[in-house]
């Protein structure tokens, strides 16, 4: 604990010392910016990488800003991430392009009922989803995706957790339909507004699948100001259901990249997933900072495989809860540059410097 307390005060004089190099107008606000990315979570260990948010107009109309974020990685796990997206408007926001792409190899590192557990994920996923819009605040289109996993055990335990959850290697491509409502103003800080995107995700076997499997997620968000004019009230439920035949590689899972930070992403899993989080966001007047508050919760349920004999015992309730400093890095569109400080109720604190709000 003591080591993450110092990493903490390592965060903070690096986010100071980031930010302190340049006091931007609104006038000269670049389109580029580079920040340092760093995490200490106990599954990863401490990881340091560099991001960049690129800010650009993607037409001549009055779209909103299109924005490229590319980034990675290397913990002392041995774990390293590299990761692009693409969040492209055209047509004055009647269309929508988000593409991702990541690369990665993680070391999972944690105790499971007195057993310590190790194994590697070899990743690599491609996301793209097309959104077009057909009548106000409504976009309806579809996509496609490309992922391969490989699991390689480090340990005896690692090994006894993959046979024991059916846990397979996957390589294959999906198609989806996806489905948005979207009122708000600002896409990258909103202070008010809807956003309900919903996705159909279908892995067929003639795409490279095992078996015909189906993922529905639902994400509603609702932005609101309180109090004042620099107080924000971000709200966000979050579900993804999978269908019975739905592998290890697919199932929902906890994590700051669905639902609830501070859950190591693949740790805990199950065939459903609901949740949801409220964010408090106050900018302090005439700078550059906000701070924050956070608490969520989350259930699973369903098992991995129902009632099969491979099922996933992680059913149940989970919450975290944190605080969290924020730095305009592009005050005119909105992007922050965001550290946060996470207690899960498994008892352990992690710390995230990441570009981009959480929801």
């Amino acid at each position: 604990m003591k080591k993450q307390y110092l990493f903490t005060l390592f965060c903070l004089v690096v986010l100071t010392y980031a930010t302190a190099q340049e006091e931007e107008s609104k006038e000269t606000e670049k389109a580029l910016k580079i920040v340092p990315l760093i995490t200490s979570t106990p599954l990863m260990g401490t990881g340091v990488g560099v991001g960049a948010s690129y800010l650009y107009t993607g037409d001549k109309s009055a779209a909103s800003k299109s924005q490229l974020n590319i980034g990675g990685q290397y913990t002392t796990t041995d774990s390293y991430n590299v990761y692009a997206t693409n969040n492209l408007w055209l047509q004055e926001n009647a269309i929508r392009l988000t593409t991702l792409g990541v690369y990665s190899s993680i070391n999972n590192e944690f105790e499971l009922d007195g057993v310590d557990v190790a194994y590697n994920i070899h990743t690599v996923i491609i996301d793209a989803l097309f959104l077009k819009r057909t009548s106000k605040n409504i976009y309806v289109g579809g996509g496609m995706l490309f992922k391969t996993l490989n699991y390689k055990p480090i340990n005896e335990g690692g090994e006894d957790f993959i046979d024991k959850n059916a846990i397979e290697n996957e390589t294959t491509g999906g198609l989806s339909f996806g489905a948005t409502y979207d009122s708000r103003k600002n896409k990258y800080y909103p202070t008010n507004g809807f956003f309900v995107g919903t996705r159909l995700n279908a892995f067929p076997e003639f795409l490279g699948s095992d078996m015909n499997y189906q993922s529905f997620i639902l994400d509603a968000r609702y932005y609101t100001k309180i109090f004042n004019e620099n107080s924000v009230l971000a709200s966000q439920l979050y579900g993804q259901f999978s269908s019975e035949k739905t592998p290890d590689a697919g199932l929902p899972s906890l994590s700051g990249k669905s639902i609830l930070r501070g859950f190591p992403n693949g740790k805990y899993k199950a065939r459903h997933m609901t949740g949801g989080q409220t964010e408090y966001r106050y900018t302090i007047p005439n700078s550059k900072f906000r701070v924050t508050g956070f608490v969520g919760v989350a259930n699973l349920s369903g098992g991995s495989y129902g009632d099969g004999t491979n099922s996933r015992d992680d059913d149940g309730w989970y919450s975290a809860t944190g605080i969290g400093t924020r730095y305009k890095l592009q005050a005119v569109t909105g992007v922050d540059v965001r550290l946060d400080f996470v207690h899960t109720n498994d008892n352990e604190f992690s710390v995230y410097l990441k570009l981009n709000q959480a929801f």
